[in-house]
């Protein structure tokens, strides 16, 4: 005999519906949880950076906050600093969407919606919980109840203005209208209707389809959104290869300080036939520049001849020469590039620095750009290379930095060489698993871009077919990994990674205790040599030992040439 189930678990039961769905059929449990998206918020200690999956975040006091609420009001009024609060929260939304399209790909819309009050809880702006959501994406209908508790921004409202009018939580309720749209593909507009800031006990926060709010939705104007109906596509996990970029020979990627800094200066040199010489560690993508210096330069349509300085032969000049002068000729109405040059023998140096002399009031019909990787200062200082065609060569240098000092740099170029591989070898990707992220995010890349261009290579070819990416795809096993590895954990302690791979829970105060631990230890019980070493007054240092019952492990003679004391010769307090 059959056993009869109800239509809630027969609904629970049959495949998933991507475009329509309600939370009170979705498990409690249902993925992401706080757990699983506390695992994508990574704090890199000592790099100052942290991660949610792979975009930047940041840690800032909600009274600083509130500070800046307060200054924006004074300065330019309520209703424009409303809109601009609002603004940053529908941005916020959009980007928090994304992190759950890109790190949990679910098949059920219904679970990434779910997700959203919990990373906003994570986030620690406000506790979120969910009464009811349904939504038809056919239809274009959405519908959504949420109670917000202790809201960060009613709170630093009320104490620079006491009890308001009307609800004051802008940039929060900009957080899940940005978050729903940028899911569902249709306009969806959250408001308050109730607010603590108005001496409501909680905030009560209604989500609707823009067009059942009727005419009035200034929102949409806010957001964009009245150009089109301000219609996209509902999220869905990619299964497709990742559609074709700009993927020139000359692409630049990157929008760091370091990288753009390069970029203008590229930009700036382009228009002129003087050398150019490109300086950094192997693997910054030096040849990259040389060939989009080609492109914005006076001959874009000449040859750009790459020429290996380590090619040629020390023991036979002659012959070496004439490959050179080859060279030089089929460059003519382009670019020579000289790649490595102080691998240049020092025979051939001599040659070439008469080949590129300069003549006064002719032309030179071909231009040269040269790379470096080691020291070219110490090279011309031994004598390993002529000074003279050094200086030459290096008029316009511009040094290209490594990848570790532009890390914010990494999701674009993650992301640009996924893609690119993907395609190259025909294999349809998902994403990079999680941990696999964290990793890459953290890692200090002594090879450079070269080095994770080749890593995401290996990944997607070791990879199952439309697979994830995991850290035994991408790590080999040569490389260098970092001493630990540090991620919030849902309780609040630091995840740290042991020699062993054990992952052990770790307060923020067992930390900093090994940290004061090993100072004194390296400096063999010296408080005053301790302080110096982290960055402290001893009065600091002091302090926190003291604190952290520590001060067993603290000198007890004199110091040296006097009264103990800090470095500036003050007593400790």
């Amino acid at each position: 005999m059959s056993r009869r189930i109800s239509l809630t678990e027969a609904s629970r039961r049959a495949p998933r519906i991507l475009s329509r769905g309600d939370s009170k059929l979705l498990d409690e449990g249902a993925p992401p949880t706080l757990s699983d998206l506390a695992g994508a918020l990574q704090f890199a200690l000592g790099d100052g950076r942290i991660w949610l999956n792979d975009d930047r975040m940041v840690m800032m006091q909600t009274a600083s906050l509130g500070h800046l609420r307060h200054e924006m009001i004074e300065a330019m009024g309520m209703d424009q600093t409303r809109r601009i609060f609002r603004q940053v929260g529908w941005n916020q939304g959009i980007h928090l969407a994304d992190v759950i399209a890109q790190r949990f790909q679910q098949q059920d819309l219904t679970a990434a919606l779910a997700a959203g009050p919990r990373i906003h809880t994570m986030e620690g702006f406000v506790k979120v919980t969910t009464k009811r959501f349904e939504f038809d994406v056919a239809r274009g209908h959405y519908h959504g109840e949420f109670y917000w508790h202790d809201s960060s921004e009613a709170i630093e409202h009320l104490s620079h203005y006491g009890v308001c009018d009307c609800p004051v939580c802008w940039m929060l309720i900009g957080v899940p209208s940005g978050y729903t749209t940028r899911l569902l593909g249709h306009p969806v507009i959250f408001r308050e209707v109730e607010c603590t800031g108005m001496g409501a006990e909680r905030c009560v926060i209604i989500g609707r389809h823009a067009e059942a709010w009727g005419d009035d939705v200034p929102e949409l104007a806010e957001f964009g959104l009245d150009t089109p109906r301000g219609r996209g596509k509902p999220w869905k996990p990619p299964v497709d290869l990742p559609k074709a970029d700009e993927d020139s020979a000359s692409t630049i990627q990157g929008r760091s300080p370091a990288i753009m800094r390069a970029r203008r200066l590229i930009e700036r040199v382009g228009g002129y036939d003087e050398p150019v010489m490109l300086l950094g560690e192997p693997g910054t993508g030096k040849e990259l520049f040389a060939r989009r210096l080609h492109e914005i330069g006076r001959r874009p349509s000449g040859p750009f001849v790459a020429v290996n300085c380590a090619m040629f032969d020390a023991e036979d000049t002659q012959s070496a020469m004439k490959t050179l002068d080859a060279q030089i000729e089929r460059a003519r109405g382009g670019t020579l590039f000289f790649n490595d040059l102080l691998a240049l023998p020092r025979a051939l140096q001599g040659h070439l620095a008469l080949r590129v002399q300069p003549v006064e009031g002719v032309r030179s019909d071909y231009r040269i750009v040269s790379t470096c990787s080691g020291q070219p200062r110490a090279a011309v200082q031994s004598g390993a290379f002529r000074a003279d065609l050094f200086y030459r060569l290096s008029l316009l240098p511009v040094m290209l930095p490594p990848l570790r000092e532009r890390r914010d740099d990494l999701p674009m170029l993650i992301e640009h060489f996924l893609a690119r591989h993907s395609r190259r070898h025909g294999r349809p990707l998902r994403k990079i698993g999680g941990p696999a992220l964290d990793l890459l995010l953290r890692y200090d890349y002594p090879g450079n871009v070269r080095e994770l261009s080749n890593m995401i290579e290996r990944g997607v070819i070791f990879a199952e077919p439309a697979g994830d990416l995991e850290i035994s795809h991408l790590f080999a096993g040569l490389e260098e990994m970092p001493e630990f590895i540090e991620r919030l954990h849902a309780s609040g302690s630091i995840m740290r990674s042991t020699a062993s791979g054990h992952v052990e829970g770790r307060t923020m105060q067992q930390i900093e205790t090994d940290a004061y631990s090993r100072a004194l230890s390296a400096a063999r019980g010296n408080v005053s040599a301790a302080a110096r070493d982290l960055g402290m007054s001893r009065a600091q240092l002091d302090y926190r030992l003291r604190k952290l019952g520590l001060t067993g492990q603290r000198d007890t003679g004199p110091v040296a040439g006097g009264t103990r004391g800090d470095r500036n010769g003050r007593p400790p307090s």
